[in-house]
């Protein structure tokens, strides 16, 4: 009978951020009331890699098609090469690619980040817009389009919905899944703490004991399975901690597991696969409380990422009672 695992990957949420408008920087003369932008060619400036140029387009031959309908205006954009001084008198767009965007009127991190012009907004040339690289082709052409709505008057209330409205999840460029990482967190130590609203003080000191053994074990290497700079440390509060033991009665773990661990992660780059761990759950379903410490190392390297085939023998072939009973590495 094999009691060793079962694992269960949790559905991950990508990473959501906003892209945002900053304030108007001035209220114009009184007069003629008209975006200036209307029937106007712009000139539009990026500064950003040949890629990043081309997503911008895209973004402004959207709004092209879309300005009258949205904005109640047409308008035409024209890119020019970066450094280059536009002849035609009119306005002009910047469009930075930066690392970071930072914040943004009253948001604290955003995608981008654009000033939203309106008939009254008297603006210094050139309208400055800045959008985050590192996004995928779909995430910065639609940051992008939500900055020029911006420009062209759109607040995040406004229609066009599906590219004005203020929160969107984002995907990254890709990048390495945890499989491929040595360490598939953000950090190379890791806190583990025992949960169990049934435990009373000692059971819990008694487990936290098995944890401690299974701990050391992996953070002395674990039979060189692991990275020697990774160190796991026991701590009280399960709340805050990586790594959650607990012991339950019954989980939806493979019938004959006697573990199981939940892993949580994030996958900003949506390809279906966690890219960095963030919360491992190990489940010890049914057993005596001096098993603990073969299942919680056991089930440690897979919260450490490591592959099935270089599981240390000991782990691998233990038999039976070595599952069921004391086991202190």
């Amino acid at each position: 009978m094999d009691r060793r695992t079962a694992v269960a990957l949790v559905a991950v949420a990508l990473v959501t951020v906003s892209g945002c408008s900053a304030a108007s920087e001035a209220v114009g003369e009184l007069g003629e009331q008209r975006h200036p932008f209307a029937d106007e060619t712009v000139a539009v400036a990026v500064d950003g890699t040949d890629r990043e140029r081309a997503l911008t387009r895209d973004a402004l031959t959207y709004w092209e098609s879309h300005a009258a309908e949205y904005a109640g205006f047409e308008t035409e954009f024209r890119l020019v090469d970066p450094g280059e001084t536009p002849t035609t008198a009119g306005p002009i767009v910047e469009v930075r690619f930066v690392e970071t965007v930072g914040d943004c009127g009253d948001t604290d991190y955003s995608a981008g980040c654009a000033p939203r012009i309106n008939a009254t907004t008297r603006v210094d040339w050139p309208a400055t817009v800045r959008v985050q690289r590192g996004f995928d082709d779909d995430s910065t052409r639609l940051v992008a389009m939500h900055e020029v709505g911006h420009l062209l008057g759109r607040s995040h209330d406004d229609a066009p919905r599906d590219v004005m409205r203020h929160e969107r999840a984002l995907a990254t460029l890709p990048r390495p899944n945890a499989s491929e990482r040595p360490v598939p967190w953000n950090d190379s130590t890791l806190t583990v703490a025992v949960r169990g609203e049934g435990l009373s003080d000692a059971e819990r000191a008694a487990y936290r004991e098995e944890v401690a053994y299974a701990a050391a074990y992996v953070g002395e290497g674990a039979d060189g399975t692991v990275p020697a700079n990774v160190s796991v440390d026991v701590v009280d509060d399960p709340e805050t901690a990586d790594v959650v033991v607990e012991p339950v009665a019954s989980a939806e773990c493979r019938p004959d597991a006697g573990s199981c661990a939940r892993v949580e992660g994030t996958d900003p780059d949506a390809d279906g696969a966690i890219e960095t761990y963030t919360r491992v759950e190990i489940l010890l379903v049914d057993l005596d409380r001096e098993a603990a410490s073969w299942h919680v190392a056991r089930q440690l390297l897979v919260a450490f990422g490591v592959d099935e085939a270089a599981i240390p023998a000991r782990l691998a072939d233990a038999t039976y009672d070595e599952r069921r009973g004391a086991w202190h590495g």
